[in-house]
Parts: structure tokens; sequence; C-alpha cells
């Protein structure tokens, strides 16, 4: 296998891509034919993204390709890229680890929007589902504060049984 030139490219924080985003990616390798069967996107950064493609249309390590992809809560983009890495995903799929090549600042402030956008919708989920855990902790509380009772009790009575003793 190639080795990976991902080793030599920086990476930024990586979203990745829930169900309710579009993961759908068209590619066109260097003979410019587009295709599109089974390709997904995994994750996306402001550096580069990653997809599963079918083995048998995998581009090579090295290779320029045009890819076409939904920016998260925008539209579509497309610009090219330096595949960087390839890994096997199962018999017949392959990840592809793509680093963007020449990306206009227009796009790169719509990628920009669209991660922030992305990133701060998952951070409010995540603190709503901490606030929950707070939550029921604080419905439990009568609970927790009786099995404390109950277990000061048993030290004491513990405790009195031993100085009898």
């Amino acid at each position: 296998m190639t080795q990976p030139l991902s080793k030599y490219h920086s990476r930024l924080a990586r979203y990745i891509l829930q169900p309710q985003d579009n993961t759908f990616i068209r590619v066109a390798g260097p003979r410019q034919v587009p295709w599109e069967e089974g390709t997904e996107i995994k994750n996306l950064s402001l550096s580069g993204l990653a997809f599963t493609a079918p083995s048998d249309l995998c581009p090579s390590v090295g290779e320029v390709i045009k890819i076409q992809f939904n920016v998260p809560g925008n539209d579509d983009m497309a610009c090219f890229g330096l595949v960087t890495r390839l890994e096997p995903q199962g018999q017949t799929q392959m990840l592809v680890g793509v680093q963007f090549q020449k990306l206009e600042m227009p796009h790169r402030i719509i990628l920009l929007q669209g991660l922030a956008q992305k990133l701060k919708e998952q951070q409010k989920k995540n603190l709503r589902g901490r606030m929950s855990f707070w939550k029921k902790v604080i419905q439990m509380g009568p609970v927790i504060l009786m099995v404390i009772v109950l277990a000061l009790s048993w030290v004491l009575i513990f405790q009195v049984w031993n100085l009898r003793g």
C-alpha cells in the first residue's frame, strides 16, 4: 500500500457528520468523470474532509480530485482536494482523506460559518444532556439524602457497638 501523505499535512478539528446532515458527495478524478455511487462524507474540517468510497472507484494517494458536497447548514460547494490517506473500511469500502487545495476565501468563510453553526448546536445539545443529568440528581435528592442518613446511622451504631464491646 502507498505511504499516506497525511503525516505531512496538518489537520484541524473535525466535525463528525450526524445522520441528519447531508453526507452526499460527488467526486471527479483526473479523467474528470464524476461519480457519486456509494460515497458518503464521514467528517469535515477547515483543512479537508474524509469520505467513504467503493474500493474499485477509489482515487490514489497524491491524486488531486474535484469534490462537490453540501456544507452543513449551507449550500453546495465544489473545490479541489489532494488525497492524503486511504484506509480500508470493510471488504468493499475505503476511507479517503482529502486536504483542500487552493480554497478561495468565500469558500473558507462559508465552510467556517457552517462548521461553527454545527459545533454550536452540538455544544448546546451536550449542555442539555448534562443539565438533564443534574435535574435527575436533584429529583433523586430525597433518596440520596435518605441513603446518606442511613449510612451515617449504621456507622454511628457500629461505633457505639465497638465502644461497649
